[in-house]
């Protein structure tokens, strides 16, 4: 669908074709910081004004956002305050690929394994995949979640165009280690891979199943095919720890709100609240190493929590933050201080600059127009 003129996009709620969301109340209307809504169906929808939102800096702001998107634009973009939509592009219903912000869904399922009984973070994960009892003994789930676990698959790249020994035909097979546990970060997608097998033999379940129990059916998120390969010994699929989730900008929205009130939905806890305030807060030391493995241009030292990339207050922008990042720009930002979710989706590429520093960006600005 082509992208609607800017000045159109960014003087109007948008709110027609795929869009799921109730038409706007009252600009005059005001509502209570405390009263966050959670969406049945659809979303309720405000004018930027009566959630505290200035519209002229929210749209000064959203032309800065466009700079940084390729065709898509804004078209999967929502902007959503006290659980209200303030702005939404003209497709948010519109279903693909989310690719890497899979792995903050894989973090959340790791949570609640953990409260479950099924893992501890400071497990080795060789108990639920002995092939990593050679070379991987001392491993924990908390290295895999923070990108510090060392694991390397067999195998160069399948992809023809990369330099990196990443994204091998035979992901499960252990190889040398990058470097021991701890003692670096690399943001490798095999590592994510191997972790979404051991959680599915951990589970007894496969990953797409668990989240959907837990998550996904009970806050409003089809359940979609999860690209994946193969099958644990015990017969399950084994759907990609990385990559492959499906959803819409408006159901990636609905996770988002859901880590933003601290993993309750309605009047069930789904994911510890603990555990999100550390997940989404850094977990990674800045001086860590960074190895020469292809990969250095992803850098999560002092960013990086469990499978979420972190905003630090006073150092990045003016409040704390985190989101989901992958590939094509798709991004799910929470602001748990101005209780606000951003989200953008697409398939058209990531931006030139860094999703940490446009996002950061995107606060600075936008911090002049919330009261």
């Amino acid at each position: 669908m082509p992208a609607r003129p800017l000045l159109f996009l960014l003087t109007a709620i948008v709110f027609f074709g795929c869009n799921a969301v109730e038409e706007p109340a009252d600009s005059k209307q005001e509502i209570e910081k405390s009263a966050t809504v959670l969406p049945q169906n659809s979303w309720e929808t405000v004018e930027p004004a009566a959630a505290g939102v200035n519209s002229a800096v929210l749209d000064s702001t959203l032309i800065y956002l466009s700079t940084h998107c390729k065709h898509n634009g804004l078209d999967e973009t929502m902007i959503i305050r006290h659980g209200r939509v303030i702005w939404a592009g003209d497709c948010i219903d519109k279903v693909h690929d989310i690719w890497s912000c899979t792995k903050s869904f894989v973090s959340a399922a790791a949570g609640i394994m953990e409260a479950e009984g099924i893992l501890s973070l400071d497990q080795t994960v060789a108990e639920h995949e002995p092939s990593l009892t050679e070379l991987y003994p001392k491993v924990t789930y908390r290295h895999f979640l923070t990108m510090t676990s060392g694991f390397n698959a067999e195998g160069d790249s399948r992809w023809p165009d990369q330099t990196y020994a990443d994204w091998s035909l035979t992901p499960y097979v252990p190889t040398t280690p990058l470097f021991a546990p701890g003692t670096a970060f690399t943001y490798w997608d095999e590592a994510m891979m191997l972790l979404g097998k051991a959680m599915t033999r951990a589970s007894g379940s496969s990953l797409n199943d668990y989240l959907d129990e837990r998550i996904f059916q009970k806050i409003g998120i089809r359940k979609q095919e999860w690209w994946g390969e193969g099958k644990t010994p015990e017969g399950l699929p084994i759907h990609f720890g990385g990559t492959g989730l499906r959803m819409s900008a408006s159901e990636h929205a609905r996770f988002g709100l859901l880590v933003l009130n601290e993993g309750r939905w309605r009047e069930e806890q789904l994911i510890p609240a603990d555990y999100l305030w550390a997940a989404t807060s850094n977990q990674v030391p800045a001086h860590i190493a960074l190895p020469k493995t292809g990969r250095e241009d992803t850098d999560g030292r002092g960013i990086y929590g469990y499978n979420w990339w972190v905003i630090n207050e006073g150092k990045d922008a003016p409040v704390a933050a985190a989101f989901t990042s992958g590939l094509n720009h798709n991004v799910c930002l929470i602001v748990p201080e101005w209780d606000m979710v951003i989200v953008r989706m697409g398939v058209d590429g990531n931006p030139a600059m860094s999703k940490h520093k446009v996002y950061s960006e995107v606060l600075r600005r936008l911090a002049a127009g919330i009261e």
